[in-house]
Formats: structure tokens, C-alpha cells, sequence
């Protein structure tokens, strides 16, 4: 069943304007309840745009775009949208609105008017879900970036949404600090039944959802399971993207003549594949 719907979507920024400039370009499609989507492209190609028409942080110039049925462009639905879909930005330091960490991650609770008591328990359990429930009294500016990244997450998820958009919430972070956050994503989304959606420029993280949107200058070029859309290395290069280095040492080794799996996307995999050639 579909949690948001997207139907014959377009923006465009300066609209009218002589310089006009559609960052998404007539694109339908559907988010399915407990799906985790990798949005992908390049830069420029519409992703972050497109996350901000999913709340309705920006109204379509043409097109629809549903959340459990409410229109994102009718002001009586904004509460109904906006509590459904939450989002977290790249930059964690932006999204902080307290020094206190249980303050900043009550912020979003009290202002949906949200009993002192449940968003108490709200609070504890955000903490929880993203391993941080010791720093309750502490201040985020001492964290390291991982760490404030999943206090942003714990903001988000104090609001209990059913879907979570994460627009680039890595880009900014250490190898270590991916590690984090991705592991934060993958435990919340298995425990809570949540839906994902992960906006990203590396092909490794994409290769963790489900399903792979590829934008290419505001349209979408790829809407495919993540196996097939990560293994196709050329096309993937055709719209400026990567394949996630397994694949594209698979695809290296069958242009060479080794009988190698086309489906490898993880290192695992790709170390079997070595292995059933000896």
C-alpha cells in the first residue's frame, strides 16, 4: 500500500520568470509503506528539491503529490503531512535549535502540542532508537558529527513519523560517522516498521535499500530493485552516477573474460563470486 503518491509532479524555481529553471520534470511514482528507496543523482538533478516536495516544505508548480491521501499543497493538511514525513537535512549543526540535547529533540513534540509527559517518553525513546541515551543532559556541540547527525534523527523521529527522508545526511560525515548513521537508519527502520527514504551520492549506502529513483536533470531514469539498478555499471556512468565498487571491479573482470556474476553490488558477494571461479 502506498504511503505517498506522486503523480505527473513539476517545480520550478522562478517560475514565469526569464530565468525559470524546472528542477523536477513531470515525474510520477509511489513510496510503498515500509519501503527503504535510494533517491540517487548527480548534482543538480532535482533529489533534494524533490525530498522538500514530499513534505511540503515546497508546493508543486504542477502535478500532485499525496501523503496518506493529503494533499501536500492544501494548508488544512500541513500538520497531517508534515507529521508523517520527516526530514533530516546534511548539515546536523543547522537543525539544532538548543544547547540542551533533550530540549532540542523535545522542540519538534511541543510544537504539535504534544502532552509534557508523552513527549517526555518521547524523548527517552528517540534516544534509544539511535543509541544515544546517555547524552540526554549533555550539549550537542561537544558530539562528534555521527553523533550529531543521530541526535538530528532523534529529533525527527520524537515526532514518530511513518516515513523518514534523509536528504544527504552522510555527506558531511567521517568514514566512521557514515557507519553510524547508516547503522542508526537500518535499526530504527527494522524495529519501527518505518519507511525510508535516503537521498545520497554513494553507491555503497544505496546499495543497502530496496529499491534504487536515479534522477537525471529532474526526471527519473531509474526506478528499479537496488540489485539491478547498481550492477548496470554503463548506465549508471551514463548519467554521470557510480556503480558501488564491487560492481564495478565484477564489471572490470567480465570485460577481461572472466565469467563473473552480473548481479554483484556488496563485497560479499563479490567474494563469493571470486571464490565458485577456482
Amino acid at each position: 500500500m502506498s504511503i505517498i503518491s506522486v503523480k505527473n509532479l513539476t517545480y520550478a524555481y522562478n517560475e514565469g520568470l526569464e530565468d525559470e529553471v524546472v528542477a523536477i520534470d513531470n515525474v510520477s511514482f509511489d513510496v510503498n509503506e515500509g519501503e527503504f528507496i535510494a533517491l540517487v543523482g548527480s548534482n543538480g538533478s532535482g533529489k533534494s528539491t524533490l525530498a522538500r516536495l514530499l513534505n511540503g516544505l515546497y508546493k508543486p508548480t504542477k502535478g500532485l503529490v499525496t501523503v496518506r491521501g493529503f494533499d501536500t499543497a492544501d494548508r488544512a493538511f500541513t500538520f497531517d503531512v508534515r507529521s508523517t514525513v520527516g526530514v533530516v537535512f546534511q548539515n546536523p549543526d543547522n537543525q539544532m535549535v538548543a544547547t540542551i540535547i533533550e530540549d532540542d529533540i523535545a522542540f519538534g513534540p511541543e510544537n504539535l502540542g504534544i502532552e509534557p509527559a508523552e513527549i517526555d517518553r518521547r524523548v527517552d525513546w528517540a534516544l534509544e532508537c539511535v543509541g544515544m541515551k546517555e547524552h540526554r543532559k549533555g550539549t550537542p556541540f561537544r558530539l562528534s558529527g555521527g553523533q550529531k547527525q543521530r541526535i538530528a534523527i532523534a529529533g525527527v523521529l520524537a515526532i514518530k513519523p511513518k516515513v523518514l527522508v534523509l536528504d544527504e545526511a552522510t555527506a558531511m560525515l567521517d568514514p566512521r560517522g557514515k557507519k553510524e548513521v547508516m547503522d542508526t537508519v537500518e535499526r530504527i527502520r527494522s524495529s519501527e516498521d518505518m519507511t525510508v527514504i535516503m537521498i545520497t551520492h554513494f553507491p555503497e549506502e544505496a546499495a543497502r535499500a530496496d529499491r534504487v529513483i536515479a534522477l537525471d536533470r529532474g526526471r527519473i531514469v531509474i526506478d528499479e530493485p537496488s540489485r539491478s539498478a547498481l550492477s548496470d555499471v554503463e548506465r549508471l556512468r551514463s548519467f554521470g552516477l557510480d556503480a558501488p565498487l564491487p560492481a564495478r571491479v565484477a564489471h572490470t573482470l567480465r570485460r577481461n573474460g572472466i565469467a563473473i556474476d552480473k548481479d554483484v553490488i556488496s563485497a560479499e558477494e563479490l567474494k563469493e563470486a571470486l571464490c565458485r571461479l577456482k
